[in-house]
């Protein structure tokens, strides 16, 4: 069994909201990957996005990933792009069950369309169509990085959620 779970998905899967609740249920430690960007830039991923780019930010968030992976017995919620970065997903395959948070699209709507912390859907004219669009190229990613897949929609329970992912775990 790996040390640790980590979560991916798309930006308001409920990475975070489900992994506090894991971390606490299984009595590990939570890490926030974005929090931990964000407390050693000491500014908003808003924020580094426009001063110092996306460039910045992902090369950031790969020394974050691989320093916090290689913790044990922690759960992780990555950034939604995290997967894009293959030494990302080598450093959390090596360390971490994965399990990738399949929201739905209207999931994901619901939950984004009024949120402005969010630099990639921030400038967005059609927020649902640029959602769709990073999600039909990022999906893939998410389904071949991940050692257990479950669907998240408008109406999926967090303690449910948990308790399969917890059972998924166990029996890894």
């Amino acid at each position: 069994m790996k040390d640790n779970i980590a979560l991916i998905g798309f930006m308001g899967s409920g990475k975070t909201t489900i992994g506090k609740l894991l971390a606490k249920t299984m009595e590990m430690k939570f890490v926030d990957i974005d929090k931990i960007i964000e407390a050693t830039e000491k500014k908003s991923i808003n924020d580094i996005f426009k001063e110092k780019g996306q460039i910045y930010f992902r090369d950031l968030e790969r020394e974050i990933i691989l320093q916090e992976s290689s913790r044990n017995n922690c759960v992780i919620a990555t950034g939604g792009g995290s997967i894009l970065d293959n030494e990302n997903v080598k450093s959390l395959q090596e360390t971490s069950f994965i399990v990738f948070l399949d929201a739905s699209i209207e999931c994901l709507y619901l939950r984004l369309k009024d949120n402005t912390t969010r630099p990639i859907l921030n400038d967005a004219e059609d927020k649902k169509q640029l959602i769709e669009e990073l999600l039909e190229k990022r999906k893939f990613l998410y389904q071949i990085s991940a050692n257990f897949i479950i669907h998240i929609d408008e109406n999926t329970s967090i303690y449910e959620t948990v308790d399969k992912i917890k059972e998924s775990y166990i029996n890894s």
